[in-house]
């Protein structure tokens, strides 16, 4: 905790700042300034209450601390993952989504609360490192090295913002909607009571939205005899949806026009973005890969 306490007094100190900045940054997205969807090719128009699961996860007692030895990891070099953005790339891609369920430790090794976890994040000081204990992940601060590449800094802030966001989205009511899909079907809370509801959200020039078509189509078939809804909001109007789809197979029901309640009402920072709604209406997850939906439904579901 040592390092933390001077990086805590430090968010104190720039505090206003972010406060004012990320205000005009979440309103600027609001006004459809600034989506940013998960491909190179398109840049569109576009967390602090717990779920249940993660306050028994990530919320035990405050002075809790793993045991290092007791927790596996592939022994990481926490300096060479810091050598290189393209080091640090690799290694995130293949270990670290801060939107996905985990557990929180500071640099020594404490059981933290993931709000503060993702705030420290977001201070540049830090990067997460991954390991496992008793079948749960864990990610712990370690602090970043003074020769790092500053793209290394930039590119945690930037995902620990977004993640932060999607995280005081859950445990949130879902916001009133009355959809209506492309084949005339009615989807408001009226008719999802009661299920668990999968939220999609995209677009049809986002690259990746669509590449996650087909394992999107395998979760609509692994839960067809389960009391689960799948729908997806994206941005176009209906004409073109209908003429898109007709080319590529998705088996999500699909409501068109849907930008500004995206965007304003459910906070959506990048695309594609995933929320899993409970049968009570409230938010439990948001995500921003199909990897991530798809072992946070396993979770859920129990299979």
């Amino acid at each position: 905790m040592r390092n933390i306490i001077p990086a805590l007094l430090s968010i104190g100190a720039g505090f206003a700042i972010s406060f004012f900045g990320l205000d005009f940054y979440s309103n600027s997205l609001e006004n459809g300034n600034n989506i940013t969807a998960q491909s190179s090719e398109v840049t569109a128009p576009i967390e602090t209450v717990k779920t249940s699961s993660e306050e028994e996860e990530e919320a035990p007692e405050k002075n809790s601390t793993v045991n290092e030895s007791s927790a596996s990891s592939t022994s990481i070099d926490t300096e060479d993952i810091q050598k290189s953005f393209d080091n640090w790339e690799a290694y995130t891609k293949e270990n670290i989504d801060l939107m996905s369920t985990f557990t929180p430790l500071d640099d020594e090794g404490a059981i933290m609360e993931k709000g503060i976890f993702l705030t420290l994040l977001r201070t540049g000081a830090y990067i997460p490192v991954k390991s496992e204990k008793d079948g749960k992940v864990l990610y712990q601060l370690t602090g970043i090295d003074d020769s790092a590449d500053e793209k290394i800094k930039k590119s945690i802030v930037s995902k620990a913002s977004i993640a932060h966001q999607y995280f005081k989205m859950e445990g949130k009511k879902l916001p009133d909607y009355n959809f209506v899909d492309l084949k005339g079907k009615a989807h408001n809370k009226a008719d999802t009571k009661g299920k668990l509801l999968v939220i999609k959200c995209w677009f049809i020039t986002c690259k990746v939205c669509v590449e996650e078509f087909p394992e999107l189509n395998e979760l609509v078939d692994k839960y067809k005899d389960d009391k689960i809804e799948f729908v997806s909001l994206a941005f176009d109007k209906k004409d073109e949806l209908v003429e898109f789809l007709e080319t590529k197979e998705f088996k999500y029901p699909t409501i068109p026009e849907q930008k500004d309640y995206m965007a304003k009402k459910l906070k959506v920072k990048q695309y594609p973005t995933h929320l899993i709604v409970d049968a009570n209406g409230v938010i439990i997850k948001m995500v921003s890969n199909v990897k991530t939906l798809t072992s946070e439904l396993e979770r859920i579901m129990g299979k």
